[in-house]
């Protein structure tokens, strides 16, 4: 039986990083992956429904479209599955190099939420959470609470004067 056949979790861009109870996927071969596929190639060599946990830590930035990436996500995860998903925010010192081609903040992925109005259709998610992380010094004023409290208030304000580091946000697809 094939690893991908027995294991029900998933790791996006493993970078190397040994994840025994996991299949991991990466497209570069020199990071020993079990699955090797490029993440902007359509559709991903998964059934549907095979997993009922996704990890995707720093890898949608490195992505060329994210409405794809996103309906194949919704297609591979089980029912009642999660996907966890870590990118750089947009003003992190990390979001703008060469290899980054998408950004991210607060706002980025609502219009893949079930109760947001947008434009977009097709699959939704219901969100579980979402948080933006800050460098230690912030987090000592106490300021990440602040900011994910008031989170447009952050961005349109406050973003640029104390960067974020990150943004996490946690989905389950909502499947019928």
């Amino acid at each position: 039986m094939d690893k991908a056949d027995t294991k029900t979790k998933l790791v996006l861009g493993s970078a190397g990083k040994s994840e025994p109870d996991a299949v991991t996927l990466d497209i570069d071969p020199e990071h020993h992956p079990d699955v090797i596929h490029d993440l902007n190639k359509i559709p991903y060599p998964f059934a549907d429904d095979a997993f009922e946990q996704i990890n995707c830590h720093h890898v949608l930035e490195h992505l060329e479209n994210l409405p794809p990436v996103m309906a194949e996500l919704h297609r591979i995860c089980k029912k009642d599955g999660e996907i966890f998903i870590e990118v750089p925010h947009h003003s992190s010192w990390c979001a703008n190099t060469p290899h980054h081609k998408l950004r991210f903040n607060w706002f980025g992925f609502d219009d893949y939420l079930q109760d947001e109005y947008t434009w977009l259709t097709g699959n939704k998610f219901h969100l579980i959470k979402k948080e933006i992380t800050f460098h230690r010094a912030h987090r000592r004023l106490f300021l990440h609470r602040l900011f994910n409290a008031c989170p447009m208030v952050y961005e349109r304000f406050w973003t640029y004067m104390f960067p974020a580091e990150h943004f996490k946000i946690w989905l389950r697809p909502i499947k019928k």
